[in-house]
C-alpha cells in the first residue's frame, strides 16, 4: 500500500492492480479523502493489501465493488482498514467480476492473473473526436468546442435472472432513433469546467454524460458479435475532460466499456461566452428561444425530449431490458460546413475561421409587456430605443452575469417598430446585440451583429458574400476581420479563468 493516501495516488495505486471506476472521478476524489463518512478509504486500502504482489485478470470497478460489500449481509460499511472484512471483500470482488465480464466464477482465486502470466493489454477501442489538431501528454485537444466524438465497441451476451442464462445484447437504429435491448450505452464525462468553478449554466452540460447512438441505420447484435460505431456530442474547455464509453447490460455495466480519454479545447482557439435573454409577454410569447434551443444553437447540443427517452426494466428482477430513444435535434453541419439552428447559421459556423468560438454560458426568461417583447409604431422614436431599455433591464436582472464580461444576445419578437427594417441590431459599447426572432429572413444575421461588436462600429462591407454585408449578409470573412476578431475575443479570456 503507498505511503501516499491521496485521493490521486490510491487512484493510481488501484488502477495498477485492476480497480478501475464508473463513477465521476471528481466524485470518486472526493468519496477517498472522507474517511469520517465513507467505506471508500478503507476498502481502498482494504483492496490493496489483498491485492498486494497480485493483480485482478481483468478490471473492476471500485464503485460496485463498495456497492457490493456495503450490501452484504448484516450491510457492513468499514471506516478503518483494521474493520475491513476480507472474506466478504473478496465476495464483493468476485460478484463486481461476474457480472461485468459474464463469467460464473466461484472463487477468489479464478478472478486473479496467474503469477507466470503476462500482464494483458489494456482494451482500447479506435476513437475518433472531430476537429482534433494534435495530442499532447495524453490529452486529445480540438479546435472547436462542441466536438462529435465517434468510438467502436462489440455488442456481447450479458447474463440476464432469474434463471442466470445470457442474452445478446442488440442495437436498432431507424432514422433518428434507436432501440437497445439487454443493456444501453452513454458517453460519461467528467471533470472539465464544471468542476472548475461555477456559472449560472455552463456547469450544466460539462460534467453530464452524453447518450451514444449508432452512426449508421442498421440492426447490430451481440449474438454474432458485432462490432458498432457510436457517436455522441459534447462540450468541452479548456481544463480537459475525461471521456469515458459506458455500456450497460441487464444489470450493471458490461464487458465491452472502454477506456478513457482526455479532451480539452486547443489553448489557440479563443472562448466567447454568451448570454441569452428572451423578453416575451403572455401576449407575445417568443416561444421558439428555450434554454434547448440556445444550446443547440450555440453549442450544438442536441435536443430530446422526455417523451422520446424511455427505459423498461423487468418487474420481477429489476433488470434493464431495454433503452429506446429518438433525437428530436442532431446537429449536422451542411456540405459547405455551415450549421444551421431555426433558420440562424451558427456564429462558430463564420466566425470559427477566426480561431473563435462561442459558448452559452446563461440563459434567462425576463417577462415584460407588449411593447417590450414586440414595439409598436412610434414615429419620431430612436428604433432602437426598446432594445436599449431591454439591455438596461437586463443588467439589473439577478440572473445576470455581472463580475466577468460576456456578450450578451437579447431576443424579442420584433425589436423595432415594425415600419423598422432591421432585424437585427449591435449596441456598440454595451456589449449586446438584439435578434428579432419574428424575422422569417435569419441565416447570417446572429453573425453579423457581433461582427458590430468586433469591428466597433455600425459599418458594412462590400466584399461579395461577406457577413458584414447589407442588406444579406454572407459568410465569409477576411484577414483583416480574422486579427480584429482575435483581438476583440482576448478581452474574455478572464471568464475561463479559475
Amino acid at each position: 500500500m503507498p505511503d501516499n493516501t491521496e485521493p490521486a495516488a490510491l487512484i493510481r495505486a488501484l488502477d495498477a492492480v485492476g480497480v478501475d471506476f464508473s463513477i465521476p472521478e471528481p466524485v470518486l476524489r472526493d468519496f477517498l479523502g472522507n474517511a469520517e463518512f465513507t467505506p471508500y478509504p478503507a476498502l481502498s486500502a482494504g483492496l490493496l493489501k489483498l491485492l498486494e504482489s497480485r493483480m485482478l485478470r481483468r478490471p473492476v470497478f471500485l464503485d460496485v465493488i463498495v456497492f457490493n460489500y456495503e450490501h452484504s449481509p448484516g450491510e457492513p460499511s468499514p471506516r478503518r482498514i483494521e474493520d475491513v472484512d476480507f472474506g466478504v471483500l473478496e465476495g464483493a470482488v468476485l460478484e463486481g467480476f461476474n457480472n461485468r465480464y459474464a463469467e460464473q466464477n466461484v472463487s477468489f482465486q479464478t478472478v486473479l492473473k496467474p503469477l507466470d502470466a503476462p500482464q494483458p493489454p489494456v482494451q482500447t477501442l479506435a476513437l475518433v473526436v472531430e476537429g482534433t489538431k494534435k495530442v499532447e501528454n495524453g490529452i486529445t485537444l480540438v479546435d472547436t468546442d462542441n466536438p462529435r466524438i465517434e468510438v467502436g465497441t462489440k455488442l456481447i451476451s450479458v447474463p440476464a435472472q432469474p434463471n442466470n442464462v445470457t442474452v445478446p445484447q442488440e442495437i436498432v437504429r431507424i432514422g433518428n432513433g434507436w432501440r437497445f435491448t439487454n443493456g444501453d450505452v452513454e458517453l460519461s464525462v467528467s471533470n472539465g469546467e464544471a468542476e472548475a468553478g461555477l456559472r449560472p449554466i455552463r456547469a450544466g452540460s460539462l460534467s453530464e454524460g452524453a447518450n451514444a447512438w449508432p452512426t449508421t441505420v442498421g440492426t447490430f447484435s451481440g449474438a454474432t458479435g458485432a462490432d458498432v460505431r457510436l457517436q455522441a456530442r459534447i462540450r468541452v474547455g479548456y481544463r480537459p475532460v475525461d471521456v469515458k464509453l459506458l455500456v450497460h447490460g441487464r444489470k450493471g455495466f458490461a464487458a465491452n466499456t472502454a477506456e478513457k480519454a482526455r479532451i480539452a479545447l486547443d489553448p489557440d482557439v479563443l472562448l466567447v461566452p454568451i448570454e441569452v435573454a428572451r423578453f416575451f409577454s403572455d401576449a407575445i410569447p417568443v416561444q421558439q428561444i428555450s434554454a434547448a434551443s440556445q444550446m443547440a444553437l450555440w453549442d450544438q447540443v442536441p435536443i430530446m425530449s422526455p417523451t422520446t427517452n424511455l427505459k423498461s426494466t423487468d418487474g420481477g428482477t429489476g433488470e434493464l431490458q431495454f433503452a429506446e430513444r429518438a433525437w428530436d435535434h442532431w446537429p449536422v453541419p451542411d456540405n459547405e460546413g455551415l450549421y444551421t439552428h431555426l433558420g440562424w447559421v451558427s456564429p462558430d459556423s463564420i466566425w470559427g475561421k477566426a480561431g473563435i468560438r462561442f459558448r452559452l454560458v446563461n440563459y434567462i426568461d425576463i417577462k415584460t409587456d407588449n411593447e417590450h417583447a414586440a414595439p409598436g409604431p412610434a414615429p419620431g422614436v430612436v428604433t432602437n430605443a426598446t432594445l436599449r431599455a431591454n439591455n438596461a433591464t437586463l443588467n439589473d436582472h439577478p440572473q445576470h452575469i455581472k463580475d466577468k464580461p460576456v456578450v450578451k444576445v437579447i431576443f424579442m419578437h420584433r425589436i423595432a417598430p415594425p415600419d423598422a427594417p432591421q432585424i437585427g441590431e449591435a449596441l456598440v459599447g454595451s456589449s449586446c446585440i438584439g435578434i428579432s426572432a419574428g424575422a422569417s429572413d435569419r441565416f447570417a444575421t446572429i453573425a453579423h451583429e457581433i461582427g458590430h461588436l468586433i469591428t466597433g462600429s455600425g459599418s458594412h462591407s462590400t466584399e461579395l458574400n461577406n457577413v458584414m454585408n447589407d442588406p444579406g449578409p454572407g459568410t465569409n470573412i477576411t484577414d483583416a476581420q480574422i486579427a480584429l476578431a482575435r483581438t476583440w475575443a482576448k478581452q474574455f479570456a478572464d471568464f475561463w479563468v479559475h
